[in-house]
């Protein structure tokens, strides 16, 4: 095995940060003199004890003409090909921004915007849950960089790369992207030990989970107890045979969506159609929405597609010669493991091939093949504290970025009143680690309407509130969610106001603070509302709130000097809302055209 490693990622198709030093490190046998050859500079170190090393790189120009790194050490070389100078960006959170673009393609659209540009490349980094309190990597334990035009770009952060695509037609420098993102994590999972030690709020969970064997513990028991449940299914399950073989087992006739708030157990779903004789047969895809838990799809007895989990859409590709012309049976399984689950509301059910569509929404047979008592979900390590911190973030520190985004906040929705406190931990640390102040744009949350109460709308405020933050910027997504879907396929457009935040406070260097609402008066029966700029609501003036003590009534705004004033017919309220729901419909709008935050205003 070779002595001579380097940090990951320095690696094959890297976008190095222009004009600023940059940290190459990697392993060496120790006290060995490393050589390092970069862009027309040579430089020299020595490895430590440890074997570690790290060249000071200095800086260099933006560079579109693709060289090579050599570093040498004794008789041994690692070259570092395809190598890029730009602007590199640090790309961070939960879910919506690891979302690959391959998952925001539309069966029912006409566009889909493949990544093609060798100019735009991605550095994603392992999610690796670690809760050792003296955990903390300077390197990556693995990873590489996807170029954007390689045919495993399908698979770089749509958020990210519509991001970087929009600033590049801009910037017309390579733009490199470092991938940190893990779904399910809350703020506070980026955050080191002995930060979170400040907060007493943690100090029980950090006490389980700083145990030794606290993650192989907990999975273990965790399989087991999932092990069982599926095996009780699978010994149990009387329909399968009979289902995919084509009889017509007992069962109930229902119609999607469909929700079984109090089921656990497994679901069989039956039904025969007959194809039109001009349905083609050979490009086929079967859609079924999302679903709760887990289902496995069938054809003509024939798998045809499986998702472990409730989130990503089921649009299952049919393989040649299995949809055949007359009758067929589509049938699939669903597991139901915590007490709730079904077929979810407004999506599509259906055959598809090319322009031709066969409704799938009606006539299915539901047998309740197996019933079981709902299990504890098992352990989700990387939506805990701590978590992503010390395999998964620390690592970036050593790295020199323009500008870090983070789209974030859905996992901290069930405690929204310490988001401001802890995101602003957050930046606070990260600069402090980083030795300068790294501007953050962020992505307020967008709608999402499987939820039942205001945390969501609480964390839209926290996350406004945050915009007080100097050197600090915020990309308003209402109007680009789903209400029935965690993740909305528009990344296209969350890309873009990314983009149009970063190029303002990053490269214009101006403060771009959302449009707010600066004072609220009241007279006459009427509200007048000003904001920090000029806004507009639309024609219908709708998304208002006058809250009262006995509730809250819709009013309508019209436009006024730049401000808009609001009719209350219930007299002065206690506040007024705007937008303020798990899934509002923007109705304001600044002079860009871009949306108004959601807010509310108190009055005295």
């Amino acid at each position: 095995m070779s002595e001579l490693r380097l940090d990951p990622v320095l690696s094959d198709g890297m976008v190095i940060q222009r004009d600023t030093e940059n940290l190459f490190r990697g392993f060496a046998p120790a006290g060995a003199e490393v050589s390092i050859a970069a862009g027309g500079k040579t430089l020299s170190c020595r490895a430590d004890e440890n074997g570690r090393f790290a060249c000071t790189v200095p800086p260099l120009e933006a560079c579109c003409e693709p060289f090579t790194v050599t570093v040498t050490c004794g008789s041994e070389t690692a070259e570092v090909k395809d190598v890029l100078v730009g602007d590199v960006f640090h790309i961070t959170g939960q879910s919506n921004m690891e979302l690959p673009i391959i998952r925001t393609f539309d069966p029912f659209s006409d566009v889909f915007r493949k990544p093609d540009s060798p100019m735009i490349r991605e550095f994603r980094a392992p999610i690796e849950p670690c809760f050792d309190p003296g955990a903390e990597l300077d390197m990556f334990s693995g990873g590489h960089w996807i170029r954007s035009d390689s045919e495993e770009a399908l698979m770089m952060s749509a958020a990210g790369y519509f991001f970087a695509r929009t600033l590049y037609e801009d910037i017309r420098i390579p733009i490199g992207l470092v991938n940190t993102s893990a779904g399910g994590s809350p703020i506070e999972g980026r955050l080191p030990y002995s930060v979170l030690r400040e907060y007493p709020e943690y100090d029980a969970f950090l006490d389980e989970a700083t145990v030794p064997g606290y993650i192989e513990n907990t999975a273990k028991t965790d399989a087991e107890r999932e092990g069982a449940l599926y095996r009780l299914i699978e010994d149990s399950d009387k329909d399968r045979d009979t289902v995919l073989s084509g009889g017509s087992p007992e069962g109930e006739t229902v119609s999607f969506p469909l929700f079984l708030p109090d089921f656990a157990g497994r679901l069989w779903f039956y039904k025969d159609i007959t194809l039109p004789d001009n349905f083609p047969t050979d490009d086929v895809m079967l859609i079924l929405g999302t679903m709760t838990d887990r289902d496995v799809a069938y054809i003509n007895g024939v798998q045809v597609g499986e998702t472990g989990y409730m989130y990503p859409p089921r649009n299952y590709r049919v393989p040649a010669g299995v949809l055949r012309p007359g009758k067929n049976r589509i049938a699939f399984l669903l597991d139901i493991r915590y007490g709730a689950g079904g077929v979810t509301e407004g999506k599509r059910w259906c055959l598809k091939s090319g322009s031709h569509i066969l409704d799938l929404t009606d006539g299915w047979t539901m047998c309740r093949s197996v019933v079981t008592e709902k299990i504890k979900p098992s352990a989700f390590f990387p939506g805990l504290p701590l978590a992503v911190y010390g395999r998964s973030t620390a690592p970036v520190y050593n790295l020199r970025f323009k500008a870090m985004l983070i789209y974030q906040g859905e996992s901290n929705g069930y405690n929204a009143e310490s988001y401001v406190k802890m995101y602003t931990r957050f930046v606070e640390y990260s600069r402090q680690r980083f030795g300068y102040d790294i501007p953050v744009i962020s992505v307020q949350l967008p709608e999402f309407g499987f939820v039942n109460d205001d945390s969501w709308s609480l964390v839209r405020e926290a996350q406004l509130e945050c915009c007080k933050i100097p050197g600090t910027a915020m990309a308003v997504a209402i109007g680009l969610g789903e209400w029935n879907d965690l993740h909305p396929l528009n990344k296209w457009e969350v890309g873009r106001r990314l983009a149009v935040c970063t190029k303002a406070l990053v490269y214009d260097k101006k403060d771009f603070e959302p449009v707010t609402c600066t004072s609220a008066e009241y007279g006459d029966g009427e509200a007048t509302l000003t904001f920090s700029a000029s806004v507009m609501p639309d024609e219908t003036g709708e998304g208002f709130e006058a809250v009262y003590p006995s509730g809250a009534e819709k009013v309508r705004a019209t436009g006024e000097s730049g401000g808009i004033k609001l009719t209350l017919p219930g007299g002065k309220p206690e506040q007024l809302r705007y937008a303020w729901a798990p899934a509002p419909t923007p109705h304001l709008f600044d002079e860009s055209g871009l949306p108004v935050s959601p807010f509310r205003v108190k009055f005295k």
